[in-house]
C-alpha cells in the first residue's frame, strides 16, 4: 500500500514531512520576532535623536533670545536691565569691580585649572588627616593668616579659600566659622566656591559659587544682584555652619547648631571653603578637628577628614618617659668618669689655692686668681697630671681674641678692646692692709 501512495503521488509534487513543516514555522516566527525588534530599536534611536534636536534648539533660542534681549532692552546674563545694574551699582568702584569680576569669569571658566585631589593630597589627607586643610592668604589679598585656620582681614575687600576642596566620597561634608571680631559696618559673606575665584569679590557674587551674608541672613549664589533670605544676623561669637551634599550638589546652612530648611542647589563642582569680607573682621573655621556645635554632624562624622592621620602626633608635653630623645642624650659611662675627672680636678684646684693663700698670709675668702696663659700655680706640685695640669691653666677662661681675627682688628682699630685682656676670677677684693692670717687657721673653703 506504501508503494501505491508513492506511485500515486506526482513526480513534480515536493514530499514534506510533519517534521520539515514545524521547522518551516519556527523560522517564520523567528524572523517576525527580528523584525519587531528592529522596528523597536529604530523608534529609540528616533526618539533619543529627537530630545537632542529638541534640546539643541531650545538651548539656540534661549541663548539668541538673551542675546535679543540685551541688545534691544539691555538685559545681561544674570536677567538685570542696564537701568536696574545702574542702581545697584552707584559709583564707578563697584562697576569697575563689576566689570573685572566678569572679565575674570570668562578668562578663567570652570575647568580651566584642574582642582581635583590629586594622588599627592589625597596622600596628604591621609597622613595628616583634617589639618590637611588650611586657608591661603595670597599677595593680592590684604589679610594675615594667624593659624590655619584663623584669618585676620585687616581692611578693603579680600577672600580667602582653602588649598584643598571638599571630598566626594562621603555623602555629606560640614565646616564651621566663628565670627571673632566684627565690626558693625563691614559685611562679611561665608560659604563656598571654585578655584580660581576673583580675590577681591564676595562669596556668592560670581558664577559657581554660595555665600551666606552675616549682615541680613541672606543667601547670593552666583550673582551680586539676586538674594533669598533665608536666615538671621549674626553677631560676634555665633557660628555659622555649612553642610555640602556632593551628590546631589545641595547646600545648607545652619546657625549655632540650628539647621535651616532653606537650601542651594545644583553646586556639582569642585567647591573650597571660602569666605570673604569687606573691611578688617577676623574669625576661626573648624573642619573636624574639633566638635561641631551641630550636634548631627558630631554623631554622622562629617568632618573633612580623621581627627588622627597615619603619622602619630607629637607627645603630649610632660609625658617624656622612654622616649628616644631621653635614651640618646643618656651619658654613657664614659662622660661619667669624665665629670667625675672634672669634679676632682677642680676639687684640686680649690685646695691649690687653699695652701697658696694660707703661704701667703692672706684671707681665703678674698684671694684674687690671675692666671696668665700657659701658667703653673704657685705651690702646685711638679707631679701633676698633665691633663690636670691642663685643666688648672685655664681651662675654665673664654678664649682670648686672635689677632688675625678680622673682627677683633676691627675693634681695636675703634679703641674700644684690647687684644689680651686680663681675665680675674674674684669674689671679692683683697684687703691687703689686714693683718695676715696665721697658717695654723682653719683655711675656709674658697668659693670661686
Amino acid at each position: 500500500m506504501a508503494s501505491l501512495a508513492l506511485a500515486a503521488r506526482p513526480l513534480n509534487t515536493p514530499y514534506r514531512s510533519g517534521s520539515n513543516a514545524k521547522v518551516n514555522d519556527g523560522d517564520e516566527s523567528e524572523e517576525g520576532e527580528l523584525v519587531v525588534l528592529l522596528i523597536i530599536v529604530v523608534a529609540i534611536c528616533g526618539a533619543l535623536v529627537g530630545l537632542g534636536v529638541l534640546f539643541l534648539l531650545v538651548y539656540v533660542c534661549t541663548s539668541i533670545a538673551r542675546r535679543i534681549r540685551w541688545w534691544i532692552f539691555g538685559v545681561d546674563e544674570d536677567g538685570v536691565s542696564e537701568g536696574m545694574r545702574s542702581r545697584l551699582l552707584p559709583d564707578e568702584d563697584s562697576r569697575q569691580s563689576y566689570e573685572l569680576a566678569r572679565a575674570f569669569e570668562r578668562q578663567y571658566p570652570y575647568g580651566s585649572i584642574d582642582t581635583q585631589l590629586t594622588s599627592e593630597q589625597q596622600t596628604q589627607i591621609r597622613e595628616k588627616g583634617v589639618d590637611a586643610w588650611e586657608f591661603v592668604v595670597n599677595l593680592d589679598v590684604n589679610a594675615m593668616l594667624q593659624s590655619k585656620t584663623e584669618v585676620l582681614f585687616m581692611g578693603g575687600e579680600n577672600c580667602v579659600q582653602t588649598n584643598l576642596p571638599l571630598p566626594k566620597a562621603n555623602s555629606v561634608y560640614y565646616f564651621e566659622v566663628k565670627l571673632v571680631e566684627k565690626p558693625a559696618d563691614v559685611n562679611m559673606w561665608i560659604g563656598l566656591a571654585t578655584k580660581p575665584y576673583p580675590a577681591w569679590r564676595m562669596t556668592g557674587w560670581n558664577k559657581y559659587s554660595a555665600g551666606y551674608c552675616v549682615n541680613n541672613g541672606s543667601v547670593h549664589q552666583n550673582s551680586p544682584f539676586k538674594s533669598a533670605h533665608i536666615g538671621e544676623q549674626l553677631f560676634v561669637g555665633d557660628i555659622l555652619g555649612i553642610g555640602y551634599q556632593p551628590r546631589s550638589g545641595v547646600v545648607w546652612f545652619s546657625r549655632n547648631g540650628r539647621r535651616y530648611k532653606a537650601i542651594v542647589s545644583g553646586m556639582l563642582y569642585d567647591l573650597f571653603p571660602t569666605i570673604s569680607a569687606d573691611g578688617p573682621c577676623s574669625f576661626s573655621a573648624n573642619f573636624g578637628q574639633r566638635g561641631f556645635v551641630f550636634i548631627e554632624a558630631n554623631v554622622k562624622r562629617w568632618g573633612f577628614g580623621p581627627v588622627e592621620g597615619s603619622i602619630a602626633p607629637p607627645p603630649i608635653y610632660g609625658a617624656n618617659q622612654n622616649t628616644i630623645l631621653l635614651e640618646t642624650a643618656a651619658p654613657s659611662s664614659e662622660d661619667d668618669n669624665d665629670d667625675d675627672d672634672e669634679a676632682d680636678d677642680e676639687r684640686s684646684e680649690v685646695d691649690a689655692s687653699n695652701s697658696n693663700s694660707h703661704q701667703l698670709g692672706m684671707p681665703t675668702d678674698s684671694i684674687a686668681i690671675n692666671i696668665p696663659e700657659g701658667a703653673i700655680p704657685v705651690g702646685a706640685p711638679h707631679d701633676t697630671p698633665r691633663s690636670n695640669r691642663r685643666r688648672q691653666t685655664g681651662s675654665r677662661r673664654p678664649p682670648l681674641y686672635q689677632k688675625n681675627d678680622p673682627i677683633a682688628a676691627q675693634l681695636l682699630e675703634a679703641g674700644e678692646t684690647s687684644l689680651e685682656p686680663v681675665v680675674s676670677y674674684r669674689n671679692k677684693q683683697p684687703d691687703l692692709l689686714s693683718s695676715p692670717r696665721s697658717s695654723s687657721t682653719s683655711a675656709e673653703p674658697a668659693s670661686l
